[in-house]
């Protein structure tokens, strides 16, 4: 298995958005399939993997977030898709996810 500290992996705060920001993928937190983004729990047409980031942890880019929690840094719910991704980074993604919902 990779080293998770050596992968990056594109996220965005619902599966759509196109702002987009790069992390480790180790600073990822509790990588799980749904179908509800975070922030404004927008409904996706399928299951995504969705995981846990630290606002302030982005390598690039910038995540679409309200900072409602309070002042950042705060933990937002990101959606990590297939698409734009390394294949080897999202596989190890996928593996600590689990098996996708039907």
């Amino acid at each position: 298995m990779a080293n998770t500290a050596e992968l990056f992996v594109w996220v965005r705060r619902q599966w759509n958005d196109w702002r987009q920001a790069k992390y480790r993928l180790d600073a990822l937190d509790d990588p799980h399939w749904t179908n509800v983004s975070g922030g404004v729990n927008a409904p996706a047409p399928q299951f995504f993997i969705h995981a846990y980031v630290w606002c302030s942890d982005a390598i690039e880019g910038e995540v679409a977030h309200s900072g409602r929690h309070g002042s950042c840094p705060h933990r937002i719910k990101v959606c990590v898709t297939k698409k734009g991704n390394d294949p080897s980074a999202f596989a190890v993604l996928a593996n600590m996810a689990g098996p996708k919902p039907k």
